[in-house]
């Protein structure tokens, strides 16, 4: 579908005529008509703002190719495709950002946009300005960027606020350098823990063997988003007992595994904690 037909769509489920769009964008009615009539497509700073307005992820009004890197953004021909840790292609990476099965470098988003959007100027005519601007639109939906992205509008200022920069950065730099492998493991464990959580709560002991057996997949957790060595024991109960004083972990838990679970899950940590079963 391209960008006039979503737009004429995306405008109408919101129930907005053309001049209420317009007056959202701060743009005349004939801006409009002329975007869903297919005349012209506006920049991408405008874009941004149509997304905004209409609600609607960025990544879903933009006209991009079938096959991209979920690294880069770059576009993918199977030339191009970076390979699996068995040494398979991989059609969701390019070779330079992902080969046998790892990103070939270690880097923050914002250093892969100034990285690449020189390149993407050259080669597509923008300004470097505009291609930073679509680059920084495009790069926190991508596989590799979007989990840490994520935890950052959701919980980044009050986890800075309460482990510091330097906690927070390399908890992030650990998140960005798991492999495929690492991340399905990780993926799989935060599932098995939602039923865990759901059997400790039934068996309705936090002392009892099925809440020590969710407090060390917990823990197991915990070690695979901090990294072995930011572990601690006393650390993992601090965490867990925030979760208590923010509705999102609350709700998170509690939608999943009953209402109750999330005071369960911290009530079954600290008792292991008690009992010296984490270590």
């Amino acid at each position: 579908m391209d960008f006039s037909t979503k737009l004429i769509e995306l405008r109408k489920r919101k129930g907005l005529t053309q001049e209420g769009l317009a007056a959202k964008l701060y743009v005349t009615r004939q801006a409009v008509s002329r975007w869903e009539r297919g005349e012209v497509v506006p920049g991408i700073d405008m874009m941004k703002l149509i997304a905004n307005v209409l609600d609607e992820p960025i990544m879903h009004l933009l006209d991009l190719p079938e096959r991209y890197c979920e690294s880069c953004g770059m576009i993918l021909t199977p030339a191009d495709y970076g390979s699996d840790a068995d040494g398979s292609k991989d059609e969701h990476y390019c070779k330079w950002c992902y080969e046998q099965g790892k990103y070939t470098y270690e880097t923050t988003m914002d250093a892969m946009i100034e990285d690449c959007a020189p390149r993407l100027a050259e080669n597509t005519g923008m300004s470097r300005d505009e291609a930073v601007s679509l680059m920084g639109a495009v790069l926190p939906h991508l596989k590799r960027w979007s989990a840490v992205h994520a935890n950052e509008m959701s919980y980044g200022k009050e986890a800075r606020e309460r482990y510091g920069d330097a906690a927070v950065d390399a908890a992030n730099e650990r998140l960005l350098g798991m492999s495929e492998a690492e991340w399905g493991t990780k993926e799989t464990l935060e599932q098995a823990i939602i039923e865990q959580l759901k059997a400790a709560v039934s068996a309705g002991n936090a002392m009892g063997p099925e809440a020590a057996k969710l407090a060390q997949m917990h823990a197991q957790w915990t070690r695979i988003q901090w990294g072995e060595g930011a572990y601690s024991p006393d650390a993992h109960v601090a965490l867990a007992q925030s979760y208590l004083e923010d509705e999102r972990f609350v709700n998170y838990y509690d939608s999943r595994a009953g209402e109750g679970a999330t005071a369960f899950l911290v009530a079954a940590i600290e008792a292991a904690m008690g009992e010296g079963t984490i270590d």
